[in-house]
């Protein structure tokens, strides 16, 4: 008994969580392009966030339908002694573990991250992985990312259905791949250097725009009908 009333115990938030959870969130009414967004991307030194570690994040604001270049954040994420990088995950994303070790901690960067997207509403290109990463990192702090949420794949997969049903694309078109570079270039967008997780970020700020653009022209023209498109 006592072991699960201590695994199930919530953590009290950190301040900087308490202070993240009390901007209030955007109106689900407003126009898409009236809502302020954060688009993030994130490197890992592996796939999963029970036994691997965040190692850099990248972000850039989108206000008013346009990517912000002078709103960007990148920082290095210093992982545990026992999560340092694996030969793949290297060969993936270029850090290795002596350019990792002078980085800030964990609280430190994500205490920035969560003052930086603040009331605003998150973009992430394959969210589950993303989100699942940041909410085991918030975890020792008694936080989580809040919604909404927008994931750029679920969005492309919503446009996709909408031209097959539409009679724009042939019914037996298979779905489109998920892989962010693919998708970019599929609607004529520039792909930045990949595995680098700002440059993903503002290849996925551009995709997002793109892609609400899509969708307000189809009759989803406020946040809620993009979270009906692409929400987690």
């Amino acid at each position: 008994m006592a072991f699960w009333s201590r695994f199930f115990q919530r953590i009290p938030p950190a301040n900087f969580v308490r202070a993240y959870q009390a901007f209030p969130e955007p109106d689900p009414k407003l126009p898409w392009r009236e809502v302020p967004y954060t688009v993030i991307d994130v490197e890992t030194t592996g796939l999963d966030p029970r036994h691997d570690a965040l190692i850099a994040i990248g972000a850039v604001n989108v206000e008013n339908g346009r990517v912000l270049l002078k709103q960007t954040w990148y920082s290095l994420i210093r992982p545990p002694a026992d999560r340092e990088p694996s030969v793949e995950s290297i060969r993936i994303h270029h850090l290795t573990p002596e350019e990792l070790q002078h980085a800030p901690p964990p609280a430190e960067v994500l205490a920035e991250l969560l003052q930086r997207i603040a009331g605003r509403v998150l973009v992430v290109h394959v969210a589950q992985v993303d989100v699942r990463f940041i909410n085991a990192a918030l975890r020792p702090f008694g936080g989580r990312l809040r919604r909404p949420i927008l994931d750029t794949a679920r969005l492309a997969l919503t446009l996709h259905l909408s031209a097959r049903w539409s009679g724009e694309q042939p019914h037996d078109m298979p779905d489109p791949a998920i892989e962010l570079r693919a998708l970019a270039t599929a609607l004529g967008l520039p792909v930045y250097a990949q595995h680098n997780a700002l440059n993903d970020a503002v290849t996925t700020a551009q995709l997002f725009i793109a892609q609400a653009t899509i969708l307000a022209d189809q009759g989803r023209n406020n946040l809620a009908g993009l979270i009906r498109a692409g929400g987690v």
